[in-house]
């Protein structure tokens, strides 16, 4: 979101290099924006997010 942008904006950070690398979680750590969801217990790592506006 626009926050996260600010703050890799902020942090000088390189968006491409951290995708090149595949290292969204160092990028989203830098940030602060990382989220953790801890051990499911699965061999799933699929996501579901549902934004309501």
């Amino acid at each position: 979101d626009h926050a996260t942008f600010a703050k890799m904006k902020s942090l000088g950070l390189d968006p491409k290099a951290y995708l090149a690398n595949n290292d969204a979680t160092a990028f989203f750590a830098l940030t602060g924006d990382l989220l953790l969801t801890g051990p499911t217990l699965t061999n799933v790592n699929d996501v579901r997010v549902i934004l309501v506006d």
